[in-house]
């Protein structure tokens, strides 16, 4: 009921249940199933139950009185995936992340979150005392299977880490997450002839998930948020057995190309940069960007390859990289007022959808660099957390009525 609460009686039970206002999925069965379930057992079909009666398990009682939305992070890295959960409500129970200087910058924006600063491999919930959660994210290493890298998968130390993220779910027991979000490279479900994510598919299935190929998509910041970078990473959407009866969850649609703001609205154009971001007329590389501005686009985003420069013909800038930074290659470059410089950390961190981002002072621009490149889009992963709470709701739902039906 917009702008209000109704109280009910459920079934003659002494449970209170109290009918909050929320949005239902747009395809057409599953509205369908839930608006006849909720109408049958006297609730109108836009609102989400809640009970006030203390569930049976300990786990969905802290989501089911009302309380946030839990969420841990593995491969943590700055809190890309924790920024976007808590813009929804959600509360960050805990983060993992190896890396020193991306803990440093994660602790200076989540100073409320734990975040353990080791490696996967020594993670372990008992001893880490590592809360259970509905919803777990894990960025892991995208290195073995980028196009960018030698493309080794398992064969790489670091592909391996996938089965760690296993590891902890089933150390979990029966308060293993109830959602799993997975992020990697584009490349992710085609290396290897596909070997790699069917190795992945079957373990989140032993594991006790819904997981099968359609329950991983490959978005674009370019085209689902309002973002001009062409980022293309693919999203995977696993759900616990125990409370879901199979694995609904969509993807969000890419936005009208209308929505899409222009690159330079992200610069800092009305002031002149650091002198370090500048490329000096006796620089090397200097006069290859002169001539490719002169033949292109002056507002364009340019970018040196390894004899050349591209311009991006789409008006969008190039995707961010974790070796930003460093020489100049593979950096976004830009012409302003003052001449022909790279983007700063701060303009990269707006293009990653971090408006707010704190720096630790002193940090290395070779290390920004890195975290911002290694980072996911934060507006995109708010659109998926967004689907992934419709999903709890839901669930809630026939929890309740499935405690009903038992009375």
């Amino acid at each position: 009921m917009p702008g209000g609460e109704q109280v009910k009686r459920w079934r003659g039970s002494g449970e209170k249940m109290t009918v909050s206002s929320c949005v239902f999925p747009t395809t057409f069965n599953r509205r369908l199933v839930l608006e006849m379930v909720c109408l049958f057992f006297g609730y109108r079909h836009n609102f989400v139950m809640r009970t006030t009666q203390t569930p049976p398990s300990p786990h969905f009682e802290r989501f089911g009185t009302g309380s946030s939305v839990l969420v841990g992070s593995l491969f943590s890295a700055i809190g890309g995936f924790c920024r976007a959960f808590q813009q929804i409500g959600a509360k960050i129970m805990w983060a993992n992340e190896k890396d020193r200087h991306a803990v440093e910058t994660f602790q200076l924006n989540f100073p409320d979150v734990r975040c353990l600063r080791k490696s996967i491999e020594e993670l372990k919930v008992y001893d880490d005392a590592l809360e259970p959660v509905h919803i777990l994210t894990a960025g892991f290493p995208c290195q073995p299977f980028s196009v960018a890298g030698e493309k080794l998968g398992f064969k790489d130390d670091r592909g391996l880490l996938f089965l760690e993220i296993i590891r902890i779910i089933r150390e979990f027991g029966k308060n293993k997450p109830w959602i799993l979000l997975l992020e990697n490279v584009k490349n992710f479900r085609s290396h290897d002839e596909g070997r790699t994510f069917r190795r992945v598919q079957i373990e989140i299935q032993k594991a006790g998930y819904w997981f099968s190929e359609r329950d991983s998509q490959v978005l674009n910041t370019a085209t689902h948020t309002n973002i001009p970078q062409n980022r293309e990473r693919v999203f995977m959407v696993a759900m616990n057995c125990d409370h879901f009866p199979s694995n609904s969850f969509e993807f969000p649609a890419a936005l009208p190309i209308e929505t899409r703001r222009n690159v330079r609205e992200f610069l800092d154009l009305d002031k002149k940069a650091s002198e370090e971001f500048y490329f000096k007329s006796s620089s090397q590389y200097h006069q290859l960007f002169v001539e490719a501005m002169n033949n292109g686009e002056p507002e364009a985003v340019y970018q040196l390859r390894r004899s050349y420069v591209r311009m991006n013909r789409s008006k969008l800038c190039f995707t961010l990289m974790a070796n930003m930074g460093g020489g100049g290659h593979n950096e976004p470059v830009i012409q302003d007022g003052w001449g022909i410089r790279k983007l700063t950390p701060r303009e990269c961190a707006r293009l990653q959808g971090y408006e707010e981002l704190k720096f630790p002072e002193g940090m290395a621009r070779g290390h920004l660099g890195k975290q911002i490149g290694n980072s996911v889009t934060v507006p995109l992963v708010l659109r998926i957390a967004e689907n992934c709470l419709l999903e709890l709701e839901n669930a809630f739902v026939r929890k309740c009525i499935n405690q009903g039906e038992t009375e």
